[in-house]
């Protein structure tokens, strides 16, 4: 009689063979196996041996041995299991023992910056796991990294101080509080060169192409979520190109520049960013003078130079998006429907937000436009805002919008023409609450408008939480990210909703996993978050 072989006995075998002298390839072509499927049963049969003879009895199974063969220190193995307790010996778990300190490449800004090949060739060392289909890494040295990546920037930072900045700056992280200790420096734009201009206008018309296959893609009968995130970080690519270009035509005077300075880093897609035209509190005053010296030799009005500087997470929020073009106008457009809301039911931050039109058009430039006899133009965003954001009329921002206005305009009478009588006659504070919802129609949140300063002084004046308004679905988010935002997503929103290999699925089936578990957990993308908010 005879019995089947244990795996086993399998993994011994092909051990067998390399240890005659035969190559990988000529195992793999005996046993009609792929080349990698050889290398893994060589992975399994070089653990621990009292670990395959507990596989032998049944004490442990498969993907648990998988899981331990990310260390190939057998004491560290043996560690792991026998020191664990029963609950605490799930792949998930033994993974995260054996790689406790060590930084997972996937996703990682620094690691990309940096490089893998640069930090092996500097002696650090990578554990690769055979068994994940993207074949996860995980650097074991992360003081070597960070030494790696200061040594990176430093040298940027030297070419960036021949530029002749007062001061330059290397650092790994910059957020939101760093920032605020600076004012922005007044800068002018250059003309952009034929060579820009030809390349701005090809990056648009492909960007324009992207957007007719997502929305084919949207509209196919099968989803292709691999199309979709090659289209997505294409995207990506376009917008940082355009980015670079654009802070390309920035050109600030000499007098600035002498008191001002610039932060080289590294953003969140793991590119140098350098942040130029900074200002620090005890330079301020000093390029003010300057500025005012300056304005009165020439005859010409010097720049404000304000005493506060722009919100420091407008400006991260400009320089590091975390998402293609297409997805941060979805989003905005879902802020702006939120942020209407919000303002048609803060009657006195409406009436402020009116005025400061007002204020603008009386003590600012004068506009001339045909239309109303006070010279004002309104003008709502709905239609451009349906325009990037398919999925918004499901919003609930927008059924609030809509429900606030269906109410007002039953009360409305049927003949236009009576309507200013109509609201002579109407309470002073019904007047007020209708002034406010007409003013929060016609806000426009998104950035093509050039008024995030602005819109973002609203919704901290309003409160805006956009957790209450908005939601990671599939079609409103997920598929229009790669799948390290969908685990980093995952793991910020809870410290367990990624502990189950959701990295190795493929991406169709982790949106939907996704989606059911970031439910009701009020995550938000970088962009949604409230401006005060630490990053994460």
């Amino acid at each position: 009689m005879t019995y089947p072989l244990h795996p086993a006995d399998e993994f011994d075998a092909f051990k067998a063979l390399i240890d005659e002298g035969k190559g990988i390839e000529d195992v793999a072509a005996r046993f009609g196996v792929s080349v990698l499927t050889v290398q893994r049963r060589l992975k399994l049969s070089a653990l621990s041996p009292k670990l395959l003879a507990l596989y032998r009895q049944d004490g442990i199974n498969l993907d648990q041995l998988i899981a331990l063969t990310l260390s190939d220190d057998h004491e560290a193995q043996e560690r792991a299991w026998f020191e664990g307790q029963p609950w605490d010996r799930t792949p998930v778990a033994l993974r995260r023992k054996l790689t406790a300190g060590e930084i997972e490449a996937a996703g990682n800004a620094l690691v990309r910056f940096v490089g893998v090949e640069a930090y092996e060739a500097a002696g650090g060392v990578v554990r690769r796991d055979l068994f994940d289909d993207e074949q996860s890494r995980f650097l074991s040295d992360p003081a070597l990294l960070q030494r790696l990546a200061s040594e990176k920037l430093n040298a940027l930072a030297a070419q960036v101080r021949e530029q002749g900045w007062a001061w330059v700056e290397a650092r790994i992280e910059v957020d939101s509080h760093a920032l605020r200790q600076f004012a922005p420096c007044d800068h002018v734009l250059r003309a952009p060169t034929l060579q820009e201009q030809e390349e701005l206008g090809a990056l648009s018309l492909r960007s324009d192409e992207l957007g007719r296959q997502a929305q084919a893609l949207d509209d196919a009968p099968e989803w292709s979520a691999d199309e979709a995130e090659v289209i997505d970080l294409e995207e990506q690519d376009i917008a940082a190109r355009r980015k670079a270009i654009h802070d390309d035509l920035k050109a600030w005077a000499p007098e600035a520049m002498a008191h001002a300075g610039a932060i080289v880093t590294v953003n969140r897609e793991g590119d140098a960013e350098v942040i130029r035209g900074l200002v620090r509190e005890a330079d301020r005053k000093a390029l003010a003078s300057e500025q005012k010296v300056v304005s009165r030799a020439t005859g010409v009005a010097a720049d404000h130079v304000p005493d506060a500087p722009e919100s420091g997470a407008d400006a991260v929020e400009r320089r590091t998006p975390d998402c293609s073009e297409s997805l941060a106008k979805r989003l905005a457009a879902h802020r702006t429907v939120a942020l209407q809301v919000m303002l048609s039911r803060n009657t006195p931050v409406a009436l402020a937000s009116l005025a400061h039109v007002f204020v603008q058009r009386a003590f600012g430039d004068e506009y001339r436009r045909a239309g109303s006899a006070l010279q004002i133009t309104t003008q709502t965003p709905a239609h451009t805002l349906l325009s990037v954001a398919d999925d918004l009329k499901e919003s609930a921002a927008w059924q609030a919008v809509e429900a606030t206005k269906l109410t007002w305009k039953e009360r409305l009478p049927e003949q236009s023409s009576t309507w200013f009588a109509w609201l002579i006659a109407l309470p002073q504070a019904e007047l007020l609450d209708l002034l406010a919802l007409c003013a929060a129609l016609t806000l426009n949140a998104l950035p093509s408008t050039g008024a995030a300063s602005d819109s973002n002084a609203l919704a901290e004046a309003v409160g805006l939480d956009m957790a209450d308004w908005w939601e990671p679905t599939a079609q409103g988010y997920l598929n229009h990210v790669p799948k390290a935002q969908i685990v980093q997503a995952l793991k910020e929103a809870g410290p367990d909703l990624a502990d189950d290999g959701v990295g190795a699925m493929k991406k169709d089936v982790l949106v939907v996993k996704a989606a059911s578990r970031l439910a009701g957990k009020r995550w938000l993308p970088a962009m949604l978050r409230p401006r005060s908010a630490p990053e994460r």
